[in-house]
């Protein structure tokens, strides 16, 4: 399903971005077991970080968010350019509606956001800003945009959940000038109706809501596929728990019975034993990753 596209409006003078993220939010969401107010903006910064993802340029691209408050905990959100979305809430039981009354409650008290982004340059640029008083996601991400990479930018995220907290739809549309832009561009930018365009996204998906709205030319777009997908896996942390060393690994079998690695992004637990161990080592043959068959 290819459930996001990027492309230049105005005359090339701007980038834009529409996704649905219904699938991904509830994916995450599931995975964490998340209550109303927890799923809501966990959604919205998965859906945010959706759009940064898209923006990577390199195909070995990452960049990862850690958001952090006193009454959110923290909120990790890790992506790819292959739009490979997952991350997790601390705050797993936040108490109230999943609206944007509950979003500002969480993301009050001292909140603030920071963004590691590596494009495959060999070094990672960071960061970071103070969430905005009484601010919600879009408008901590909005500032973090002016301050951090000094780009005007705007952002509409929406999580819709029914009664039982399951999400009816999530998506998010960001509207970026380029440096070129002249004065009439950005007022037209700045008069566009952001929750508009979501709506139409919800009815009528991403691409017929782009081209109700906009005259494109094809070769300005790139529809991708966003999707929640962790890749941890048995082998790769089998690969990371060498570097501990066979002593090691068979004194914390030894004193706890296995060797246990829980995944916060996908809410996995491993177990590893002694017979692990002797694959691992090369005492015996035919490792096989459960996770992946």
């Amino acid at each position: 399903m290819k459930n996001l596209v990027r492309t230049l409006i105005y005359n090339g003078r701007v980038s834009l971005t529409l996704a649905d993220t219904t699938e991904m939010v509830t994916r995450g969401a599931g995975t964490h077991l998340l209550s109303k107010a927890s799923a809501y903006v966990f959604g919205k910064a998965l859906s945010l970080m959706t759009f940064m993802s898209a923006c990577l340029k390199e195909e070995t691209g990452e960049i990862s968010l850690s958001l952090k408050g006193d009454a959110c905990g923290e909120i990790a959100v890790s992506g790819n350019r292959k739009l490979n979305m997952r991350g997790y809430i601390l705050n797993t039981d936040a108490t109230g509606e999943g609206n944007e009354e509950s979003e500002r409650a969480l993301l009050s008290g001292n909140s603030y956001l920071t963004v590691i982004r590596d494009d495959g340059y060999n070094r990672p640029f960071v960061g970071a800003c103070a969430l905005p008083e009484n601010a919600g996601l879009d408008e901590g991400f909005e500032e973090y945009f002016r301050i951090s990479e000094q780009l005007p930018t705007r952002l509409h995220s929406s999580v819709e959940l029914d009664e039982d907290g399951k999400c009816r739809f999530a998506g998010v549309v960001a509207v970026q000038p380029l440096p070129f832009a002249d004065e009439e561009t950005l007022a037209a930018v700045a008069s566009l109706d952001l929750s508009a365009l979501l709506e139409k996204i919800k009815n009528e998906g991403t691409m017929s809501a782009l081209k109700s709205q906009f005259d494109v030319e094809e070769e300005t777009l790139e529809v991708r596929d966003a999707q929640y997908k962790c890749n941890c896996s048995r082998e790769y942390l089998s690969r990371v728990m060498v570097s501990l060393g066979e002593a090691e690994l068979r004194r914390i079998v030894r004193e706890d019975g296995a060797v246990r690695v829980h995944c916060h992004y996908c809410n996995t637990d491993y177990e590893f034993f002694d017979e692990d161990i002797d694959r691992l080592f090369g005492k015996s043959k035919g490792y096989v990753d459960e996770k992946d068959g």
